[in-house]
C-alpha cells in the first residue's frame, strides 16, 4: 500500500514539473515572440532615408570600430535612427563640412553647434546632445572659473571647432583679434598638443569637452599620469547642444531627413534605445528636448580628472 501512494506521490510530483515546464516553455515562447514583434515593429518604424553622415574624429563620440560595430555616442545615434545610412570621416576644419553640405544634396553632419562655418545651413530643431564645454590650467595655476567675465584675464588656446559655443564667441567679441589672449589652432591639434603649449607658457589655459565618457577616456588616453598630475580642469563654462546639419541643395530631401530625424530621436527615446546608447558610454541619460537658447553652464559639485587626448576633434 505504502509503494502504490509513493509511486502515484512520484507520478503527481512528475506530471507538477511537466506541467510547470510547459508553462515555461509557453512563456519564453510568448516573450520571444514578443520581442520579435517589438523588434519588428521597431524596424519597420524606421526611416529608410540613406544620409550620408560627415563627422570629424571624436573619441568616444564619432569614430567607427567595424569590429565593435560601437561607433560612439553620436553615430550610434544616427544609425539608430536612420538604419540605411553610410558614413564619411571628413579631415578638415569646419568650412570643410559647409562646402559638402553645399555639395551633396544627401550629405548631413554631426558634431556641431551653432558654429558661424554652419550659418545658414539647415538644421533639426532637436540636439543629439548637449556637451559641457572646460577649461584646463596647470594646477600651479590658481585661476578658478567665477562666470564668463573671469575668462577675461586668461590666455586661452582652443581648437577652432569650439566656436560653436556661444561662451567662447562672445568672449572672441569682447577681447576682438588679440591672438594673445585667445588663439584658435586648425581642427587637427591634438589635445596633447594644445597641453604643450600651455606647459610651455604660451597659454594659460586650453578648452575642451567636458563630458564624461567613459569610451572617449579610454580612447583619449586618460590614463596619463603625468596629466593627470599637471592639469586641473575647471567647472563647466558652457553646456551647448549638438546639431543635426542637412544639405539644401535638394529641399525636398532636407524637409524629409529634419522630419524623420525629429520622429526618430523620439522613437529611439520611447524604446529605450536611446537610454541604452548614452549608458554604454557612461554618459547620463539625456531625453530630446528643443531648447531655443543653448543651456547655461552646469555647475558639477565635484570637476572630474582630465583626460590626456592623443587624437584630433574635439
Amino acid at each position: 500500500m505504502i509503494k502504490k501512494i509513493n509511486t502515484l506521490l512520484v507520478v503527481a510530483f512528475v506530471a507538477m514539473l511537466a506541467l510547470k515546464g510547459v508553462k515555461v516553455l509557453k512563456d519564453s515562447r510568448a516573450a520571444a515572440a514578443q520581442s520579435h514583434k517589438a523588434a519588428t515593429s521597431e524596424r519597420q518604424d524606421a526611416s529608410q532615408l540613406a544620409p550620408c553622415v560627415c563627422y570629424g574624429y571624436w573619441a568616444g563620440y564619432s569614430i567607427e570600430n567595424p569590429i565593435s560595430n560601437r561607433n560612439g555616442v553620436l553615430l550610434d545615434m544616427m544609425r539608430a535612427i536612420f538604419p540605411n545610412a553610410t558614413f564619411r570621416n571628413v579631415h578638415g576644419n569646419v568650412d570643410e563640412f559647409a562646402k559638402i553640405l553645399r555639395e551633396d544634396p544627401k550629405a548631413v553632419v554631426v558634431g556641431f553647434g551653432e558654429h558661424p562655418s554652419l550659418k545658414g545651413m539647415k538644421m533639426a530643431p532637436t540636439p543629439l546632445m548637449h556637451c559641457p564645454l572646460v577649461l584646463m590650467t596647470l594646477r600651479t595655476n590658481p585661476w578658478r572659473y567665477k562666470g564668463p567675465t573671469s575668462l577675461d584675464g586668461l590666455r586661452i588656446v582652443a581648437n577652432e571647432a569650439f566656436l560653436d559655443y556661444k561662451v567662447i564667441r562672445d568672449l572672441r567679441d569682447r577681447i576682438g583679434n588679440d591672438k594673445k589672449r585667445l588663439r584658435f589652432l586648425p581642427s587637427s591639434i591634438t589635445k596633447v598638443e594644445l597641453a604643450e603649449l600651455v606647459e610651455k607658457g604660451e597659454a594659460d589655459a586650453f578648452v575642451m569637452a567636458g563630458m564624461k565618457n567613459d569610451q572617449g577616456e579610454l580612447l583619449d588616453g586618460f590614463t596619463s599620469i603625468q596629466l593627470i598630475r599637471e592639469f586641473r580642469r575647471s567647472e563647466a563654462i558652457g553646456n551647448d547642444g549638438t546639431f543635426l546639419y542637412v544639405s539644401g541643395v535638394d529641399a525636398d530631401l532636407a524637409r524629409r531627413t529634419i522630419d524623420e530625424f525629429e520622429k526618430g530621436m523620439r522613437r529611439i527615446d520611447a524604446s529605450g534605445e536611446l537610454r541604452r546608447i548614452f549608458e554604454y558610454y557612461g554618459i547620463s541619460y539625456e531625453p530630446p528636448s528643443q531648447p531655443s537658447q543653448p543651456s547655461q553652464p552646469s555647475q558639477p559639485s565635484q570637476p572630474s580628472q582630465p583626460s590626456q587626448p592623443s587624437s584630433d576633434g574635439k
